[in-house]
């Protein structure tokens, strides 16, 4: 786990506005809505890490990390390609906002 999360850690600093990738492979998602999982909301530091690549990868396989006001969060998301149903998502999920990657648009709720 150790060299994935150097990695992930490599991929944020070069993304520091935000990004979303595949694990373990670190692949980039380039379409569809992203919904964060609640279990994972306010993930920060190499714990929090942690957890978001244990949970991403015992479910959907995909995580993301976003810089706010200077401070890196982690989440285990959920990538929709449906806004309707992203949007239910994210409120089930009790999201502020979920993204949709190709317009780079944050869509709050």
């Amino acid at each position: 786990m150790e060299n994935l999360i150097l990695k992930i850690k490599e991929i944020a600093a070069e993304n520091e506005l935000g990004f979303t990738i595949t694990l373990p492979d670190c692949e980039f998602v380039k379409s569809g809505y992203v919904v964060a999982m609640q279990e994972t909301q306010n993930s920060f530091g190499d714990e929090g890490l942690r957890k978001v690549i244990k949970m991403a990868s015992e479910t959907t396989g995909i995580m993301g990390g976003w810089n706010d006001d200077g401070l890196f969060y982690w989440d285990a998301v959920y990538i929709l390609q449906d806004r309707g149903r992203a949007i239910e998502l994210g409120k089930a999920n009790e999201q502020i906002a979920i993204y949709n990657i190709e317009n780079q648009e944050l869509i709050f709720l």
